[in-house]
């Protein structure tokens, strides 16, 4: 079976938005208020997202978290 690198799945994404006319928002590591971001996202649908999406975000948040040079965007 074939399966997209994570990469690959948000390209798809962020295309697919695009195609609909949404817009998107992309967080990377290095942004210090990255985690506090997501974690407050998990909270907010903690009821109402898939389990699936809510265990990425909050696998992404505990991986962002180690993160050593944290700083302001850019």
């Amino acid at each position: 079976m074939f399966q997209l690198s994570e990469n690959d799945a948000d390209t798809a994404i962020h295309a697919r938005a695009k195609k609909r006319g949404q817009e998107t928002f992309t967080l990377v590591e290095q942004d210090i208020t990255a985690v506090q971001t997501i974690a407050h996202w998990i909270m907010l649908n903690i009821e109402q997202a898939p389990e699936a999406k809510l265990r990425d975000a909050l696998e992404k948040c505990l991986r962002m978290r180690n993160w050593k040079n944290k700083k302001v965007p850019d």
